[in-house]
């Protein structure tokens, strides 16, 4: 099994007033899945996704990933962890303002040390390429539309080819085509290159092509 959850709870502080995200969330995703989770707003999509991902601490229960458990993992070791295994989506894009659309996607193989310049600027541009933003390579993302910025972000997830792709509602401010063609490009990198992906989304397009839907509410999986 390529990652395992279980009994995992998660609660935020804000204050006086405390909310549970998640309670007693099991779950287990084989390698080369291309699943969904769908549900309300509030109902812990995001948060699942982001306890996955070590973005967020949880307060108990086991993250198990290729037999690692990373709730064990010190915040480092989680970083390196991250970096070599993770691609991240997010419906904020998180694109870094100073460097250019080129930097951007870049830069998750610049981190990871394995590829000369040459090898990351041809990856860099077929990958630009392939999410339409050709002769874009220098623009900054305020320079940008949303749905430019987001292709950025969707690019820089998949330019290293990681072993999971966490999608925080990856079409969200795509146009309907331009979505579609998003997802077939991750639906050929999930058969041709192994990659799994794991999405939260409203995007009935999405949930159609997904392998399997999985359904939350208040912050449990719908039996």
């Amino acid at each position: 099994m390529l990652l395992e959850i279980k009994n995992l709870n998660k609660t935020y502080h804000s204050g006086k007033v405390d909310f549970q995200a998640l309670y007693d969330i099991n779950l287990s995703i084989k390698d080369r899945e291309f699943t969904a989770i769908a549900g309300p707003s509030g109902s812990g999509k995001t948060t699942l996704l982001n306890s996955i991902g070590c973005i967020d601490r949880v307060d108990s229960g086991d993250i198990l990933m290729m037999g690692e458990n990373l709730t064990d993992k010190t915040q480092r070791e989680l970083a390196r962890f991250r970096r070599q295994n993770y691609g991240f989506i997010f419906q904020t894009y998180n694109l870094i303002p100073v460097l250019t659309v080129y930097e951007n996607v870049e830069l998750p193989l610049k981190l990871l040390k394995k590829l000369s310049d040459n090898e990351i600027h041809g990856k860099v541009h077929e990958m630009l390429n392939k999410v339409g933003l050709q002769g874009l390579d220098k623009r900054m993302p305020l320079e940008l539309s949303g749905g430019q910025q987001q292709r950025v972000s969707i690019a820089r997830a998949l330019v290293k080819k990681p072993k999971v792709v966490l999608a925080d509602e990856p079409t969200a401010n795509l146009d309907s085509k331009t979505g579609q063609t998003i997802v077939a490009l991750m639906k050929e990198l999930n058969k041709k290159e192994g990659i799994t992906f794991l999405f939260s989304t409203h995007d009935h397009f999405i949930m159609e092509q997904a392998d399997r839907l999985i359904e939350m509410h208040d912050g449990r999986i719908k039996k």
